[in-house]
C-alpha cells in the first residue's frame, strides 16, 4: 500500500499528532479502540517535547505516512512517522514508532523512514543512525530495508565515582596535554591513529573526516577543553581521553578513549580510566558513564575491572547518505 507522505512544516497541530504517533503508535481508525491509553501517550508526549526543547529539536522535522479511511469524511489518519534529528559533524539520528509493538505499520514506517533519509541527505547529512532495542527484530528488518546496516551492539555502562580521587601516574616518557587551539592538530592525529586496528565499531573507521568526528565529540554534553587530554610522547600523539559533563545526570561521560597501536599493551588505558575516576571524585559528579561496542572484549574487560557495570544495550544501525 502506498501512503500519503506529508511533512508538517508550518503546521504545529499536525506535527503534534506525528509526535503522538511516534511515541504511542498509529492513530486509531474511527470506531476502534486505541492500543495505548491516552493518558500514557500524553505523558510520553509531554516528556518528549520537554526533552526536545532542551536540545533545540524541531518537532516539525518529520515525515508522516498518512492513510485516508474509505467512506470517512474526517482527516486522514497518521499510520507511521519518522523523525530525524541533526547533530554536529554531519550526522543525524532517525526515529520511528515501535515496530515490535505495531508490526502492522512496517510498510508505512519504511516509506516514512526512506523519505526522512532523503530529507536529511538534502540537508547535507553524511551519516545517519538509528538505535534499537536488541530484541526489536521488526525494527531491524524495516530499518534494514531502508538501507541501514547494523554497526554494533552498544553496551551502556556506569559506576559511581569513588569518595576519594585515586592516584594515577603516566609512564615517564608520556605527558597529558589539554585541548586548545595549538593542540587541535595533535588531537586530530591521535584520534586518527587510534582507529588503526581498532576493535571498537571498526566499520566507522574512515566513514567521516576527523574534523566531523571531533565536532561530533564536542557536541556531547558540555564541552570543556580541560576535560579533553591528548597523550604525547615528545611531540608525537599517542592517544587521547575525551570527557564531557552531562548536567541532567550530574554525570561525567567518557566520550572517547583511543590509543595508537604503539601505545597499546602498556596498561595505559587503565591509567587513563583512573584519571576519569579521579576527575569525577574531585568534581563531585554523581555518576560516570560510557558506551562501548559489546564485541570489544578487551575494552569490556577493562571497564568491568574499573568497576563499571552494564545498564542497557542498544543496536546501532547506520547508513552513509552522501
Amino acid at each position: 500500500m502506498e501512503y500519503q507522505l506529508v511533512r508538517p512544516l508550518g503546521d504545529p497541530q499536525l506535527a503534534l499528532r506525528g509526535i503522538r504517533v511516534l511515541v504511542g503508535g498509529p492513530e486509531a481508525a474511527p470506531g476502534s479502540a486505541a492500543r495505548t491509553p491516552d493518558s500514557e501517550v500524553r505523558e510520553k508526549v509531554e516528556g518528549f517535547l520537554a526533552y526536545a526543547q532542551t536540545i533545540n529539536l524541531d518537532p516539525q522535522r518529520q515525515v508522516l505516512a498518512m492513510q485516508v479511511m474509505p467512506g470517512e469524511g474526517g482527516p486522514p489518519l497518521i499510520v507511521a512517522t519518522s523523525l530525524w534529528v541533526p547533530a554536529p559533524g554531519r550526522t543525524a539520528m532517525v526515529f520511528a514508532p515501535s515496530l515490535s509493538d505495531f508490526p502492522e505499520i512496517a510498510a508505512a514506517a519504511q516509506q516514512a523512514i526512506e523519505a526522512a533519509l532523503e530529507d536529511a541527505r538534502a540537508e547535507g547529512v553524511l551519516l545517519i543512525q538509528a538505535m534499537l532495542e536488541p530484541s526489536d527484530a521488526a525494527g531491524k528488518t524495516v530499518f534494514g530495508a531502508a538501507g541501514l546496516t547494523q554497526l554494533a551492539t552498544l553496551s551502556y555502562m556506569e559506576r559511581r565515582p569513588p569518595l576519594h580521587a585515586p592516584r594515577f601516574e603516566l609512564p615517564g616518557d608520556l605527558a597529558l596535554v589539554a585541548y586548545e587551539a595549538r593542540t587541535h592538530a595533535a588531537f586530530a592525529e591521535a584520534i586518527g591513529r587510534s582507529y588503526e586496528q581498532t576493535l571498537d565499531c571498526p566499520a566507522l573507521s574512515g566513514a567521516r573526516d576527523i574534523k566531523d568526528v571531533m565536532e561530533g565529540h564536542k557536541s556531547v554534553g558540555i564541552f570543556d577543553p580541560q576535560l579533553w587530554s591528548v597523550v604525547l610522547r615528545g611531540d608525537e600523539p599517542m592517544g587521547c581521553l575525551l570527557l564531557a559533563e552531562i548536567p541532567a545526570r550530574n554525570g561525567l561521560e567518557l566520550v572517547y578513549l583511543g590509543l595508537a597501536p604503539a601505545a597499546r599493551g602498556r596498561g595505559l588505558a587503565r591509567i587513563l580510566m583512573q584519571r576519569v575516576l579521579a576527575i569525577a571524585a574531585r568534581r563531585h559528579f554523581a555518576v560516570t558513564t560510557l558506551a562501548v561496542d559489546a564485541a570489544n572484549v578487551p575494552a569490556l574487560r577493562l571497564y568491568r575491572r574499573c568497576g563499571y557495570t552494564s545498564v542497557a544495550q542498544r543496536v546501532a544501525m547506520i547508513r552513509r547518505l552522501i
